[in-house]
């Protein structure tokens, strides 16, 4: 997994290949349909353009959603069943859009519908090609006219900026492994500004995925509002949990504020607290960068509890079970 972690920037600028002709964006709302790695290029999307779009993670697209909106359904396998049901109802209500796929039942429905396919590298699992599939729907997105040729070159210019900081986060003496090495046998508290949240969630499902390892997201402001008076029980957090924050040049300057004040608020309520600070010349390229530094910890604090970052057992059982009612 390590040498897939570092082809994240090679990823983000691959020339994807596709098939069909793109509907042209007409306005209206965006939903992007997917589930698990397959969904986090949504949520980086909206962060990222600030436009009406939802990450829809369900069977059912919410009922407001209809023709004249628009959809971009992601599986990588093809297969993911929420994505198929949720696909054939955008169908079915007349909507326009595309698909981003390696094949399975989702790309021969796009090929019976007429919808176009862009298609992304097999032999990677979902999360492990995360920049594949966000590269998908940004290109996707410029050919149908959501975004234009100025966004479509800051994605690039974002992806190629990233090659800089390779050797600073690869390696065991690299800040990605000391922050590893601070959060194993300890539970991440990940905290960000709520503009960054699709940041923060990668950061959680990566630790979860490849660390096999429970961690937690919380957003600013909304921290503020109620968990932060959530500390006092049960009594372990004091000797486990750890504060993590995620901080951009793109935070609103009050939340920043908030962050520094409540790491001190909570100091004497946590094991530790350490801050991650984004690198980069746009937002975008400051996500990009958490995100690749995130991948990096969730790699090396596998490492550190000796698991298989490709060990998913639990989740293979899952579909096994549900397989068969």
């Amino acid at each position: 997994m390590i040498d897939n972690i570092r082809k994240f920037p090679e990823m983000l600028r691959y020339s994807p290949s596709w098939r069909g002709d793109f509907p042209g964006y007409e306005g209206g709302r965006i939903a992007v349909i997917g589930m698990g790695g397959s969904a986090a290029a949504g949520d980086l999307f909206a962060d990222w353009t600030g436009m009406d779009v939802r990450t829809v993670r369900h069977y059912n697209l919410p009922p407001f959603y209809g023709k004249g909106d628009f959809f971009v359904a992601i599986s990588y396998s093809g297969n993911t069943e929420e994505t198929l049901s949720a696909y054939g109802e955008a169908i079915e209500r007349g909507m326009r859009g595309f698909v981003i796929t390696t094949g399975g039942k989702l790309g021969a429905m796009a090929e019976r519908d007429g919808v176009p396919v862009v298609e992304v590298p097999s032999g990677y699992q979902p999360r492990e090609a995360f920049g594949y599939l966000f590269r998908a729907l940004v290109f996707g997105a410029h050919r149908s006219g959501i975004i234009d040729d100025a966004l479509h070159e800051l994605s690039l210019k974002a992806a190629e900026n990233l090659d800089a900081y390779a050797s600073e986060l690869d390696g065991m003496d690299s800040p990605t492994y000391e922050v590893a090495t601070m959060l194993y046998r300890r539970l991440p508290l990940i905290y960000a500004d709520a503009k960054i949240g699709s940041v923060a969630t990668r950061w959680k499902n990566q630790i979860n995925e490849n660390a096999n390892a429970f961690a937690h997201v919380s957003l600013f402001p909304e921290h503020n509002h109620n968990e932060i008076e959530g500390f006092d029980h049960p009594e372990f957090l004091e000797t486990k949990a750890w504060l993590l924050f995620l901080k951009t040049d793109y935070d609103h300057p009050r939340v920043r504020l908030r962050m520094e004040v409540v790491e001190d608020l909570l100091r004497d309520y946590v094991m530790g607290a350490e801050s991650v600070v984004a690198r980069g010349e746009s937002l975008l390229e400051q996500m990009l960068y958490l995100i690749w530094f995130g991948d990096f910890v969730s790699y090396w604090l596998t490492v550190e509890y000796g698991g298989d970052p490709y060990r998913i057992d639990r989740i293979r059982n899952l579909k096994e079970i549900l397989a068969k009612r």
